[in-house]
């Protein structure tokens, strides 16, 4: 069999991703949030920050304990010395790692779990250190620390920034705008230690001491090592381990005379990173290195000829690359950069020359700072030319794919089809097929049938069923955000947080591209107060850059000039900012849909209040059978009003499917007599964890469960989704 290693270990990843999917993930027992508790263990790794509280220097250790598992401390006091590898004994206050609440979004619990790590630590007291020092590992700490601030006077913040997360693993210095411009366009790959690094530094090395006429196992002994070192000092991950093993078994075959095999090599890596951690089979970072590693094995080779060689082999590199790395994109990010691609042509090539002139630029600047300076220019142009490059990208239309999240089946069969496309491209496969009678013809019979096969797995892949009717209330803390999807148009309800900060960039965003959505056909604003605005400013805001979420339509509740706040105004100024036309309504106003009806029921027209909550927008969604009631924070004089047109309306409003229960719950809304005209089957309610409100109230509970209504809560589920599909409806939240 050929390449049987490369068969094992795919058949042992294969079956412990499937596993995983059926057995679940070993729990940490962790103590209580914001308990504040001792514990002890061996520093195994530490790094600086500024803190974004402060802004003063932070040092971040992670603390191994007996378990075999890591504890994260934020610590402000630098006054001790704290080498690697020594023991330490703290005592601090528990921050648990959120897990994601809402479709989308970050797991941040998930993700330290895979690391190992159960929780951190904050105001960090120091009780004791002792133990011995791990000298190799604080030397190649304090000889990182050391090239960071060789590379901070030589280059500027921002150079400096790129410099080291490229260099040395270091992202923390990286502008939150870099960050995002190479994210956005697609080139993120370049800030991490992987095997470009290795194979540069590494090669450059063994045979700069092969030539000094080293023996052959002494060079590839130091070279490895040195290579060891240097992933150790970026951090060790997933991509450097991968790439310093099959730099290891490269020189290895050197030694004994046999043929280095990629692929083996890379398999070998893979096993004995699944075998310390099988979790990390859900890792991104680990899917995207080794796809790539596979797109060049594997279909770079089957590529077309034309493609693989001469000026376009660069393009054929990145489209294989694309290719076996598209599923993990849809499984993680949800979008992908369109022009990625041709980009990555006029980034690339320069990378090597990139890490050369930053390797040189820390070597003369540990000599002089004005000689470091010299190569550090040709940093300096180099990276600008590389954010041109992003802002073309970025000024380009449709420059991101709202592709939405693809799901576990959809990923087989797209790889199984990519498979065999693979397959009946190689060699023994087309001579076989090939030969006898016109043998062109069959050729490209076969390759029909290939691209058949390709094409007909990115359709699987890519394709998104829409649904009748959608209804998601995300958890965006002590606010409301709404988000309706229907098979012809979305819309978003509300949008803001006083809890949480940035809900557009971290719950509102991360859903949207989830489902695979890219526009919003209305903003629909049912008041001005904060804890419904303020993510729709930031996503008004996001607007400014090409490929963000488009809002078509901003609508406003339609009342008297003096009702509006400073808000409202705000919210009107920045849609003409954006060019995102503006339409107020009032009660018997209707959204054009050709899937739902959507009706306005309050507030009534020019409507005077100095209070933004009675003028809620109050909506009344009709599908089928199916009727929600959306209320906003609607009370007061605003609530009277809603009460009144209700009792004249019965028929109409009796056995609402839906109710999105006004202001989260307070106990001063959503009286008895409402309750008992509406009688709704599902009440949902958005809160905060522990809001200071106390939201839900014990009042209201007690209402809606009187008349016979299932009640979630975002506090307790996260976010809450209602499928409405052939006249029935189905509840699914996100925490269970």
């Amino acid at each position: 069999m050929k390449r049987p290693l490369c068969v094992a270990s795919g058949l042992f990843a294969a079956a412990v991703f499937f596993l995983l999917q059926f057995l679940p993930a070993e729990e940490f027992s962790t103590p209580t949030d914001r308990e504040s508790i001792t514990v002890n263990g061996i520093i195994s790794g530490k790094e600086e920050r500024i803190s974004p509280l402060s802004g003063d220097k932070q040092l971040i250790l992670y603390l191994k304990t007996a378990n075999d598992r890591k504890i994260l401390l934020y610590l402000d006091d630098m006054r001790y010395r704290l080498p690697m590898g020594c023991y330490l004994k703290v005592r601090g206050k528990v921050r648990n790692f959120p897990e994601s609440r809402n479709p989308g979004e970050f797991d941040s619990r998930n993700y330290y779990r895979i690391l190992k790590t159960e929780y951190s630590l904050t105001d960090v007291e120091i009780l004791g250190i002792g133990g011995r020092e791990d000298y190799f590992s604080e030397g190649l700490y304090q000889a990182k620390i050391y090239f960071e601030h060789v590379l901070d006077g030589i280059l500027s913040d921002e150079d400096a920034g790129v410099m080291k997360a490229i260099l040395l693993g270091d992202k923390s210095g990286l502008s939150d705008d870099i960050k995002e411009d190479f994210k956005r366009n697609g080139i993120i790959h370049i800030m991490a230690v992987s095997g470009l690094h290795i194979s540069i530094i590494g090669m450059t090395l063994y045979k700069l001491m092969r030539k000094l006429g080293t023996r052959i196992i002494v060079a590839a002994a130091v070279s490895t090592a040195i290579m060891y070192s240097y992933g150790v000092m970026c951090g060790m991950s997933t991509s450097a381990f991968r790439a310093i093993v099959m730099f290891a078994v490269n020189l290895g075959a050197d030694i004994i005379g046999r043929s280095y095999d990629m692929l083996s090599a890379l398999s070998l890596s893979g096993v004995l990173i699944l075998v310390s951690e099988p979790l990390y089979i859900k890792h991104s970072g680990f899917l995207m290195s080794f796809g790539a590693v596979l797109a060049i094995g594997y279909v770079l080779p089957v590529m077309p000829v034309v493609v693989r060689e001469g000026r376009l082999k660069l393009i054929s590199v990145s489209l294989s690359i694309m290719l076996v790395t598209l599923p993990v994109s849809m499984s993680f990010y949800y979008t992908y950069p369109v022009y990625s691609i041709v980009l990555n042509i006029f980034i690339l090539p320069l990378m090597s020359v990139l890490m050369l002139l930053g390797i040189m630029s820390i070597a003369l600047g540990s000599l002089f700072l004005s000689a470091g300076a010299v190569t550090g220019l040709g940093c300096h142009f180099i990276i600008r030319w590389f954010l041109i490059c992003c802002n073309v990208g970025k000024a380009l239309p449709s420059n991101t794919w709202y592709a939405g999240h693809a799901d576990v089946w959809q990923v087989v069969i797209y790889l199984m089809l990519l498979g065999l496309f693979v397959f009946l491209g190689g060699r023994t496969v087309r001579i076989r097929l090939c030969t006898g009678k016109d043998k062109e013809h069959r050729k490209r019979v076969l390759d029909y049938i290939r691209y058949f096969l390709l094409l007909t797995g990115l359709i699987v892949l890519c394709i998104r069923i829409r649904p009748e009717l959608r209804i998601t209330a995300l958890d965006v803390g002590q606010g409301d955000g709404i988000v309706i999807e229907t098979r012809s148009a979305n819309y978003l309800i509300d949008g803001g947080s006083t809890s949480k900060k940035n809900i557009a960039k971290y719950q509102l965003i991360p859903f949207l591209s989830y489902r695979g959505i890219g526009k919003l056909d209305a903003v629909i604003v049912t008041h001005e107060d904060e804890d419904h605005i303020s993510g729709i400013i930031e996503l008004m805001d996001e607007m400014e850059s090409a490929g963000s979420i488009r809002i078509r339509n901003l609508i406003l509740p339609a009342v008297s000039a003096d009702s509006k706040g400073d808000n409202y105004r705000i919210l009107e100024r920045k849609a003409a900012e954006q060019g995102i036309p503006v339409s107020h309504i009032s009660r018997g106003d209707r959204i054009r849909n050709d899937a739902i009806d959507i009706t306005c029921i309050g507030p009534v027209k020019n409507m005077y209040t100095d209070e933004p909550n009675a003028y809620s927008t109050v909506l009344y969604i009709k599908k089928g059978s199916f009727k929600g009631l959306f209320t906003g924070d609607v009370d007061g004089k605003g609530q009277e009003l809603l009460r009144d047109y209700v009792k004249e309306n019965r028929e109409e409003f009796k056995d609402i499917t839906l109710l999105k229960v006004a202001h989260h719950g307070s106990r001063y809304t959503t009286d008895e007599e409402f309750l008992n005209i509406i009688n709704p089957r599902i009440s949902i309610i958005s809160c905060g964890i522990n809001n200071k409100y106390n939201h839900p109230h014990k009042e209201l509970l007690e209402r809606l469960e009187n008349t016979g209504s299932l009640v979630y809560v975002t506090a307790e589920k996260g976010a809450i989704m209602s499928f409405f599909e052939q006249e029935k409806v189905k509840v699914k939240t996100c925490l269970d």
